[in-house]
């Protein structure tokens, strides 16, 4: 009898489940675990969200950054008095951004065949506050721009005979003046200012990244990506 109840005593004591303390502890490790995994996966999810959306942005960037600089590049200028120019409006502060870009490009399709009726105009315009880029064809302005590109936190033509680029690390220098031939006066060179195209836009998603600025070197509180283009207007009239 006395060897039966050691024996069930055995028993009882290999069928033993965890103790409570043991319970917590694996349960503490668990959900250590299961917060690491969670992390690792919005860190993850995160990063795929604000890769999508930086390339959707550098798409739409790199469009209307061509865009504008294939007009540009087609926009008349003359040396003679009532030749087209190239007009830009800045705003009153700074970053001094272009909030107006007018100019004439030349269109064969209008009659009649005379320089000042065949001149078609192009025209920009940005205001911070909508961060957009509208676009007005053959329009001198409208109260409802076209939207080529949302998002934008900068817009600025640098005329690159004239406009500073104090301020602006991220692109480059000046470009020297081009010669193009001028129809008011025959086997003499014009000579033409280049232009540089500046557009900054904010990816619109969470980003983890390192520190935030913008292409003037400042701290900003979202994701910065930023074009730029350089072109000579090709074409002359009088």
């Amino acid at each position: 009898m006395v060897a039966q109840a050691i024996g069930n005593q055995n028993k009882l004591q290999k069928q033993q489940g965890f103790t409570l303390i043991e319970v917590m502890i694996s349960i503490v490790v668990a959900m250590v675990v299961l917060a690491g995994l969670m992390l690792t996966f919005t860190n993850q999810s995160s990063q795929y969200q604000y890769q999508n959306k930086r390339i959707d942005a550098s798409q739409d960037l790199e469009f209307a950054l061509k865009f504008i600089a294939r007009d540009l590049r087609s926009a008349l200028v003359g040396s003679v008095a009532g030749a087209p120019t190239i007009n830009i409006t800045s705003s009153g502060t700074a970053p001094f951004e272009t909030t107006q870009l007018r100019f004439e490009v030349w269109d064969a399709a209008l009659a009649p065949a005379a320089s000042t009726t065949k001149r078609v105009l192009r025209h920009y315009g940005y205001t911070l506050a909508s961060k957009s880029i509208g676009y007005d064809r053959n329009v001198a302005g409208t109260a409802n721009p076209k939207e080529i590109l949302p998002n934008v936190t900068l817009f600025k033509v640098f005329d690159d005979s004239a406009t500073s680029r104090a301020g602006y690390t991220g692109i480059p220098a000046a470009q020297p003046n081009n010669v193009i031939p001028d129809p008011a006066s025959p086997g003499t060179p014009l000579s033409v200012p280049g232009y540089t195209i500046l557009i900054e836009v904010e990816v619109p998603v969470g980003y983890k990244g390192g520190s935030l600025k913008d292409v003037r070197g400042n701290v900003v509180t979202t994701k910065r990506i930023w074009r730029y283009a350089q072109v000579y207007p090709m074409a002359a009239v009088q």
